[in-house]
C-alpha cells in the first residue's frame, strides 16, 4: 500500500516551486478589484492566476535543473566537492508538506480575504459573502488550477512526442527548438482563432434560434408609429426578439399621460432587424423609410440608438427620452448581430462598427435634407457596444459636431476610439477616471449621478454637447489587454467614486481580475458597474439642451421614470 501511494505521488509529481508561486498568485487574485465577485468568478480568477504562477515556478525549476545546477556542480567539482543530492523520500516529504501547507494556508487566507470583498461590496451597494460562503472559492479555484496544470503537462507530452518523431540525425537542440515552435504555433492558432471562432459560430447558432423566438409579454403593435405594425414596411417577423421588445413595449401617449399628468404625443419607435434586409446599408435605408412614414420630421427630437449585441435598446434610455419630451420623439435603431455583447466583443468588433456606421450615416443624411430652421433636434445615444457602433460614423470631434446636436455615450468600452482620444488628450492635472477635456466646453465626463446632476443648469456648456458617463467601477470601461503588462493612469491616480483604494495594479493579475469582473458588470445595483439607471435620463436632458429641462423638471422626470419602468415587464 505504501509503495502504491508513493508511486501515485511520484506520478502526480507536484513541483514545489510551482506550488509556492501558484499559491502566491492565488492569494494576489483575492485582492480587491472593481466589483465584488461571486464564488464562481472569484474561483476562476484565482485558478487562472494560480496556474500562471505555477507555470512560472515550473519554468524556474527547469532552469535550475537545466542550467544552474549543472554549472554549480561543475564549479563545486573543480574544488573537489559536490552538491548534496536529494534523497527521494525526503523529496516526497517536502512535496507533501508544501502541498498541505498550500491547501491549509489558502483556506485560512480566504477567511481573511472576505474583508476585501466586503469593502468593495460596500462601495457598490452590493451584498457581501459570509466567511463560510467564501470558503467555496477554494474548490473552484484549486480545481481549475489542477485542471490547467494537467493541460500544461499535456502540452509538454505533445512537445516530447513531436520531438521523438523528428529525424535522429538532427542535433538535440534543433529538434527541441523545432518541436516547441510547432507547439507554440498550434497553441496560438487554437487560442487566437479556433476558440474565438468556435465561440462565435456556436453562439451564432444558439442565439439565432433565440432571436426568432417570440418574447414573452410582447404583442405586435397596431399603431402606425411603430415598426412591425400593419402599416409598417418592416415585417414583424424580421425584427428579432429584442427588436420586438423595443417596438412592442414602452408607453403609449395615454400611458405617458397617466404617469405624468401632462398631455402627450404617441411616441415613434422605428427598428429594422438582421432579417429585415440583406445588408447594413439596406437595413439602415429601411429605418429611414420608417422615419419618413411615421412623420418623425415633425417631432421635437429624433434619437439614433445603435444597439448593443442581440439588437437590444436600453428601455430606460427610450423611456427617458419619451418622458422628457412627453412622447414628441422618434427613436431609430437597428440590429447588427444575434450575439450577446460579451460574445460579440470576443468574436468580432467590426460588426458593431459597420452596422452603426450605416445607421448613423443614413439617419444623419435624412436629417440634413430637412429644412434647417424646421427640423427636430438630432441626438445620438450609445451604451457599451452601442458606443463603438455610434462613434464609427465619425472621424473626429468636428465630424460629430457637424452631424448631430447632442451625444450621450454610456459605459464606453476601453477600445472606443474617440473616447480614448479625448481621455488621452485630457487637460493637464485631471484624472483618467474623471477627465476634463478642453475645459469642458463641448465634451464632458461624469463618473456618478452627483456629477451628472452638477452639470444641470450649467450655462458655460456649449449648445452642442457630448457627455460620457463612466463609473469608476465599470469593468467595460477599464478592461484592456494592456492591463497585462502596463499600469494605467486610473490605477495610480486617486481612486474614482466607487473604486476601492485597496485595488492596485499587478502585472497579469489585474488583467485577470478585471476580466473576471466583466461578466458581473450588470449584477450590481444601478449607479455602479455597468448599470447606469436614472443617470441616463439626466444625461439625455443635458445633451438635448432644451430650456424647459430645468433641474426641477429633470428631478420630476426621474420619479416619473421609476413609475413608468414599474409598469414594464422585466427585460428578460
Amino acid at each position: 500500500m505504501r509503495h502504491t501511494l508513493q508511486r501515485a505521488w511520484d506520478h502526480l509529481s507536484p513541483d514545489p516551486t510551482g506550488m509556492v508561486l501558484g499559491a502566491l498568485f492565488f492569494i494576489l487574485a483575492l485582492t480587491p478589484s472593481l466589483l465584488p465577485r461571486d464564488i464562481l468568478f472569484q474561483g476562476v480568477a484565482c485558478g487562472l492566476c494560480a496556474a500562471n504562477g505555477h507555470l512560472l515556478g515550473v519554468w524556474l525549476s527547469w532552469n535550475w535543473r537545466t542550467w544552474t545546477r549543472p554549472l554549480a556542480e561543475a564549479l563545486w567539482a573543480s574544488s573537489g566537492r559536490s552538491l548534496p543530492v536529494w534523497i527521494p523520500r525526503w523529496r516526497r516529504r517536502v512535496e507533501v508538506a508544501i502541498t498541505a501547507a498550500v491547501i491549509l494556508g489558502l483556506n485560512g487566507i480566504l477567511l481573511l480575504a472576505v474583508s476585501w470583498q466586503r469593502q468593495v461590496a460596500a462601495l457598490t451597494d452590493s451584498q457581501a459573502y459570509t466567511p463560510a460562503q467564501y470558503l467555496l472559492v477554494f474548490p473552484v479555484g484549486f480545481g481549475l488550477w489542477l485542471a490547467l496544470v494537467a493541460v500544461g503537462r499535456a502540452v509538454l507530452r505533445l512537445e516530447a512526442r513531436l520531438r521523438s518523431w523528428l529525424p535522429g540525425r538532427l542535433p538535440a537542440p534543433a529538434r527541441s527548438i523545432f518541436s516547441w515552435a510547432l507547439v507554440l504555433v498550434l497553441v496560438f492558432a487554437v487560442v487566437n482563432h479556433a476558440i474565438p471562432g468556435a465561440i462565435g459560430r456556436g453562439a451564432e447558432a444558439a442565439f439565432s434560434v433565440r432571436n426568432d423566438a417570440e418574447p414573452p409579454s410582447v404583442v405586435r403593435p397596431t399603431g402606425p408609429e411603430r415598426s412591425g405594425s400593419p402599416d409598417s414596411a418592416v415585417p414583424w417577423e424580421t425584427l428579432g426578439a429584442y427588436g420586438k421588445r423595443f417596438v412592442g413595449r414602452g408607453l403609449s401617449a395615454q400611458g405617458l399621460q397617466e404617469v405624468t399628468a401632462r398631455p402627450a404625443t404617441e411616441p415613434i419607435r422605428v427598428y429594422a432587424g438582421l432579417k429585415s434586409a440583406s445588408s447594413d446599408e439596406e437595413v439602415a435605408a429601411l429605418v429611414v423609410e420608417e422615419l419618413e412614414r411615421t412623420g418623425a420630421a415633425q417631432r421635437s427630437a429624433v434619437m439614433i440608438a445603435p444597439t448593443t449585441g442581440t439588437g437590444w435598446v436600453d428601455p430606460v434610455a427610450a423611456m427617458s427620452l419619451e418622458l422628457l419630451y412627453d412622447g414628441d420623439t422618434a427613436i431609430a435603431a437597428a440590429q447588427y448581430s444575434y450575439l450577446p455583447s460579451f460574445v460579440q466583443f470576443i468574436a468580432d468588433t467590426d460588426r458593431p462598427r459597420s452596422g452603426g456606421r450605416a445607421l448613423v450615416d443614413a439617419v444623419v443624411q435624412w436629417w440634413r435634407a430637412l429644412p434647417a430652421d424646421d427640423r427636430p433636434r438630432l441626438l445620438l445615444y450609445g451604451e457599451s457596444l452601442g458606443v463603438l457602433a455610434g462613434e464609427a460614423a465619425f472621424k473626429d470631434l468636428a465630424d460629430v459636431l457637424n452631424s448631430v446636436d447632442g451625444v450621450l455615450w454610456v459605459g464606453p468600452p476601453n477600445s472606443s476610439r474617440l473616447w480614448r482620444d479625448f481621455v488621452t488628450r485630457r487637460d493637464p492635472g485631471t484624472r483618467e477616471a474623471a477627465p476634463v477635456y478642453s475645459a469642458g466646453m463641448t465634451v464632458r465626463f461624469a463618473q456618478d449621478s452627483r456629477q451628472v446632476e452638477s452639470f444641470l443648469g450649467d450655462e458655460d456648456w456649449g449648445d452642442q454637447r457630448i457627455l460620457y458617463i463612466q463609473h469608476a467601477s465599470d469593468p467595460v470601461v477599464w478592461w484592456s489587454p494592456d492591463l497585462v503588462g502596463q499600469r494605467p493612469d486610473w490605477l495610480w491616480e486617486e481612486p474614482g467614486a466607487d473604486r476601492s483604494p485597496a485595488m492596485h495594479w499587478m502585472p497579469y493579475i489585474t488583467f485577470l481580475q478585471v476580466s473576471a469582473d466583466l461578466p458581473r458588470a450588470m449584477n450590481v445595483p444601478p449607479g455602479h458597474g455597468h448599470r447606469y439607471g436614472t443617470e441616463i435620463l439626466d444625461g439625455l436632458a443635458l445633451v438635448a439642451n432644451e430650456p424647459a429641462f430645468t433641474p426641477e423638471r429633470v428631478a420630476r422626470a426621474r420619479q416619473e421614470l421609476l413609475t413608468a419602468m414599474g409598469t414594464q415587464p422585466a427585460d428578460d
